[in-house]
């Protein structure tokens, strides 16, 4: 496991931004989900939900409960290269799927959980990777290998994956479960808390798609969202955790 001190500054504007921005749907949103829009030059994601449509979790909840499942679908726009980042190792910094923070506090950046993604452009073929990531007190944890790699072309198949994170004691279980262009996706991992004796009902920020790290997006960036998930049917065989079966993006 990788283990990084916070920079300080960041955190307050992630979390601030991430549930500011609404109103915005892209054209190309599936029926019955919302889409997540980062614009260029920017952190934080414009939120659109069509009438009708429950949008992702978003802000301050009192009563958060101890989990968080949504599908997802990230797209070829996540394939982004820096060319002026604002730190030289910029391109490897991990930029955020929804989450939430944790032990009372509303900075996820200091506590609490989510997924994190790249684009690297260092290997060949290049790559798109995921991580389950968190925050103990400040400190930024994740694994050293990647618990999900896409590569161009699982980006442009659009197909969604399932990301549960599940608070569990002292640790957080995260799970990843679909299937893209016919490979199956079933993946687990656990990360360290920080306040294993804070009860696990508690309040908590939820937190959208983010860019950052510390540069801003160079291009604009689109994921879609369907959060609560779809139940799966009767005949759907299910996953790790409380993933389940991801089913169509249409659907």
């Amino acid at each position: 496991m990788h283990t990084v001190v916070r920079r300080l500054g960041v955190a307050t504007s992630v979390i601030a931004v991430a549930a500011a921005l609404s109103g915005f749907q892209d054209p190309d949103t599936p029926p019955g989900w919302s889409s997540y829009t980062i614009d260029q030059g920017k952190h934080g994601a414009i939120v659109g939900s069509p009438a009708g449509v429950a949008g992702p979790l978003a802000g301050w909840i009192g009563s958060g409960g101890a989990s968080r499942t949504y599908d997802f679908v990230l797209t070829p726009s996540s394939e982004y290269v820096l060319t002026s980042p604002t730190q030289p190792e910029d391109q490897f910094d991990w930029n955020k799927l929804p989450g939430f923070s944790d032990c009372g506090d509303v900075d996820l950046a200091r506590n609490g959980a989510m997924f994190g993604w790249r684009w690297r452009i260092d290997t060949s073929p290049h790559r798109l990777e995921v991580v389950p990531y968190a925050n103990a007190d400040g400190v930024h944890q994740y694994p050293d290998s990647a618990l999900v790699t896409l590569s161009h072309d699982d980006l442009t198949a659009k197909e969604p994956l399932r990301y549960s994170i599940e608070i569990d004691g002292s640790v957080y279980r995260f799970f990843i479960d679909g299937t893209i262009r016919g490979r199956a996706v079933h993946e687990s991992a656990t990360l360290p808390r920080s306040c294993p004796t804070h009860p696990t009902n508690g309040g908590k920020w939820y937190a959208g798609f983010y860019f950052g790290g510390t540069s801003t997006a160079p291009s604009q960036i689109v994921g879609y969202i369907r959060e609560p998930a779809a139940q799966p049917g009767p005949d759907d065989p299910g996953g790790t955790g409380s993933a389940g079966s991801v089913g169509s993006i249409t659907g």
